[in-house]
């Protein structure tokens, strides 16, 4: 009886884990968050992005044969990290759809979550009281 419990915790718990990975959940989220730190959230068309060389530009089905860590470009020979690539690929078509990607990636608006609790922060405000 309490491995059915223990069964029914665990598909629960899947389940929760499904539904929070949900593609519109994940975009709601990913727009929040982007409202919060005052960047804006542009979707990109992930198609041919791990086979693109961020060197040449150009996009190459065999820079990914045999599918492990690496990217190897077929035209110029740049050789890059696997997922290091194709998140090159994604920024530039970010920046290529509008000016900028973001405003700011590092601090959020003032008053957010977590703005001014550091020693540093702590010890400015001591000094000017």
């Amino acid at each position: 009886m309490a491995t059915d419990r223990g069964n029914a915790r665990q598909k629960a718990g899947l389940t929760l884990g499904i539904l929070d990975n949900i593609p519109g959940e994940r975009r709601r989220q990913l727009a929040y968050k982007c409202a919060w730190y005052g960047s804006e959230l542009r979707p990109v068309p992930p198609q041919g992005t791990s086979q693109t060389c961020p060197a040449c530009k150009k996009c190459g089905p065999r820079s990914r044969l045999h599918c492990g860590r690496e990217f190897a470009c077929v035209h110029c020979g740049h050789v890059d990290h696997a997922d290091r690539s194709p998140s090159i690929e994604v920024e530039a078509r970010a920046r290529r759809m509008g000016d900028t990607v973001n405003k700011s990636t590092r601090s959020p608006h003032p008053g957010a979550r977590g703005q001014g609790t550091g020693a540093r922060t702590r010890a400015a405000l001591a000094a000017a009281r």
